[in-house]
């Protein structure tokens, strides 16, 4: 046995191989975003079956299959189940890049999100076995700033890519947004082999409690009387600013403020890393400033405020368009749009049942990917295709749908505030 796995996982070295896998994942999954101009070119394809590429094809499975692999992952060892998701979203990765049409890429892309589902409810239950409980937030902070280090990647990644192909030669005969697949899904496959080689399931894992059943996690969530809906509904319209954002941002900045491809790809990276991880950080601080004030609410302040304050960023930047003052208020529209992150998965670790919290989790990500992650995108597809006709139809299709989701959600985690002050009191109170 190698001496690192004799030691048993350690959690720091454990959580930068988990953090890279994140990074790729995010890489993998908003690379599409990045090539909209030559994927719908060479495919012939319109915004709304690019939107069913980029959305629906990725979320379909990744959100269905959340709620049975969490489960899994409470039952069996975590790495093996890790290893093999990385293996299989990095070949369907590779697969979009050998596609020669819609539904060939559509499949790939159903593979990606099959893959990158066994990632996060297995870390997150991993981590919980191996890092001491006062230091679990921040080591789940430092995975989860991942998604937008992958993001940013993806786009700096992908801009300089095409740049660099369009000037030579592409290897294999293939076109350059092709070999751009090919060419970010070959990683993973060498860190799916670190993993399985260094990191094993801990020697003595921590008392696993019996799983309530669905029924008796349906009849909590009921029990909540609004929480929970709200909470699920609320954080969906914040999911579709945020993935709205990520995934027809390049698009908006190439037809509104006509920037060229490869200048997109280095702002919107830039955005991505300094914008999203300082939201995240920022929305953590701040939830653990006001609770340790006793603003038991100081989980809905910080979502609703941040899903607010992205709405009326964003708002502005539109208004301004081209030009410095635009880019800057789109920026600090990306910094709010993180903000609701980290306040999602707080409150579901506070008011739930342990018992419970793998599957109401996986239920809030099955929320997020099917609303946020598909139907907001293909609304966005649908309006630029139908009704904002034009060239620039972005400019309004973009704006509409997720200025109006996110002020809808940041009313719904308000209103969330009575019923969780109701259910942390029922918990201090309990013997």
């Amino acid at each position: 046995m190698l001496p690192f796995a004799m030691r048993g996982p350690r959690p720091l070295p454990t959580t930068f191989l988990f953090g890279c896998a994140y990074v790729l994942s995010f890489v993998d999954r908003q690379i599409l975003s990045l090539l909209i101009g030559p994927v719908k070119a060479d495919l012939h394809l319109n915004d709304f079956q690019f939107a069913v590429l980029n959305g629906f094809a990725f979320a379909v499975l990744y959100s269905v299959l959340g709620l049975p692999i969490s489960m899994l992952a409470d039952r069996f060892p975590r790495p093996p189940i890790i290893v093999g998701g990385l293996a299989l979203w990095s070949l369907s990765t590779i697969g979009c890049g050998l596609s020669d049409g819609f539904w060939g890429l559509f499949f790939c892309r159903m593979g990606v999100g099959i893959g990158e589902a066994a990632l996060v409810p297995a870390v997150y239950s991993f981590l919980a076995d191996i890092v001491p409980p006062a230091r679990l937030g921040r080591i789940i902070a430092l995975f989860s700033a991942g998604s937008f280090l992958g993001a940013g990647l993806a786009y700096l990644s992908g801009g300089l890519l095409m740049d660099v192909l369009h000037a030579g030669a592409v290897p294999g005969g293939l076109v350059p947004w092709k070999f751009c697949f090919v060419i970010v899904g070959l990683p993973g496959l060498l860190l799916a082999a670190v993993i399985a080689l260094f990191v094993h399931e801990p020697s003595t894992r921590g008392t696993i409690e019996a799983r309530a059943g669905l029924m008796k996690t349906y009849g909590f969530i009921v029990g909540q009387k609004w929480l929970f809906p709200l909470h699920f509904l609320g954080y969906s319209c914040s999911a579709i600013m945020l993935f709205s954002l990520m995934a027809w941002s390049p698009a908006y900045l190439m037809r509104v403020m006509a920037m060229p491809h490869g200048t997109v790809g280095g702002i919107m990276g830039a955005i991505a890393i300094v914008c999203g991880c300082g939201g995240i950080y920022t929305s953590g601080r701040l939830i653990d400033a006001l609770t340790t004030r006793g603003i038991v609410q100081g989980p809905m302040i910080v979502g609703a405020g941040g899903m607010a304050g992205a709405a009326l960023m964003f708002l502005a930047s539109a208004l301004c368009g081209k030009g410095n003052a635009g880019l800057v208020f789109f920026a600090l529209a990306f910094f709010f749009a993180s903000f609701p992150m980290a306040p999602s998965a707080f409150v579901i670790q506070t008011v739930s049942p342990r018992a419970m919290r793998a599957q109401i989790s996986a239920i809030m990500l099955l929320c997020n990917a099917l609303i946020g992650l598909s139907a907001g995108s293909m609304l966005i597809g649908m309006l630029d295709d139908r009704v904002f006709t034009a060239a620039d139809g972005i400019r309004y299709a973009l704006p509409i749908v997720a200025v109006t989701a996110s002020m809808a959600g940041a009313l719904m985690i308000a209103g969330t505030a009575p019923f969780y002050l109701k259910r942390h009191r029922a918990l201090s109170h309990a013997p």
